[in-house]
């Protein structure tokens, strides 16, 4: 159909144009850090990829078949900060999986630790979850944290509102039980007092029960521990393993089982913790 010559066609070509234009900007500020950051860690082909795959699935998940919908409530996905670092978060978590798999042969799902935890079954059944649909680029709803599950329906409840002037009925209730792998983990470690110490041995507790612990020891979100695996300087990372209480030896030998090209003197540094926290502002 040529969309010109209907009667809505200036209106058509208008938004039409006004996405083109939204694009072209979107794509110049990208150009832009992306040229005066360089080659960054954090974000290689694979973590975008992984990131743009899962916001799609949750867009699709909160809107049913509605595609203009689901293109509408993908765009405030991404443009939600907290939402967006969750996402980041998790795909780094899966890149470091990934790695640690192949260069350690450390079980992403079902690490030593994990094997002797009572709940490890629960454990287990989460990880492979999440991981396998991660690995589809795709993210459950229902794995989101609870707040970020609010969030979520609100963006889509915000998308509806836009399209047509009033909410949609009959929004799906946040799920509370069974309880999605980031709370598990949590429940985990209040269960481990026995093998805390170990809970920060990346080797022993395997990748996101590690990560769960570190955040817990270190005082820090689960998210910037996650993204501290990444960054091109590994110092953050080393700030939260003195902060969580490891000795210079423990703290760099995680260091190095998590980043070999770091140096272990980053460790070293001995007011770890006011650093760790002056750096977050």
């Amino acid at each position: 159909m040529d969309h010109a010559a209907t009667a809505d066609g200036p209106v058509w070509a208008a938004r039409a144009l006004a996405d083109a234009d939204h694009r072209l900007s979107a794509c110049s500020a990208v150009l832009e850090s992306q040229a005066a950051l360089g080659p960054c860690g954090l974000l290689d082909d694979r973590t975008i990829a992984l990131v743009r795959g899962m916001t799609a699935d949750l867009a699709a998940q909160l809107s049913g078949s509605d595609h203009a919908l689901t293109a509408a409530v993908r765009a405030l996905l991404v443009a939600h900060r907290a939402m967006l670092m969750h996402l980041h978060a998790i795909a780094v978590e899966f890149r470091l999986s990934e790695a640690l798999a192949a260069r350690r042969a450390l079980d992403p799902v079902f690490p030593p630790l994990v094997r002797r935890h009572p709940d490890g079954g629960a454990l287990l059944a989460a990880q492979t979850r999440v991981t396998d649909a991660v690995r589809l680029m795709r993210m459950p709803l229902a794995e989101l944290p609870g707040d970020l599950q609010h969030i979520a329906w609100s963006i889509r409840d915000a998308a509806c509102a836009d399209a047509d002037g009033s909410p949609p009925n009959g929004r799906t209730p946040v799920r509370a039980d069974p309880p999605g792998r980031i709370a598990l983990l949590q429940r985990a470690l209040l269960h481990m007092a026995d093998d805390l110490a170990l809970t920060l041995h990346i080797d022993e507790a395997g990748v996101a029960l590690f990560l769960s612990a570190l955040a817990l020891a270190s005082g820090m979100p689960r998210e910037m521990v996650a993204l501290a695996t990444a960054e091109d300087d590994p110092l953050r990372l080393a700030l939260m393993l003195r902060t969580a209480g490891l000795g210079r030896d423990s703290a760099a030998l995680q260091l190095l089982a998590i980043r070999p090209d770091a140096d272990p003197a980053l460790v070293d540094i001995a007011d770890a913790e006011r650093l760790l926290r002056d750096s977050l502002g």
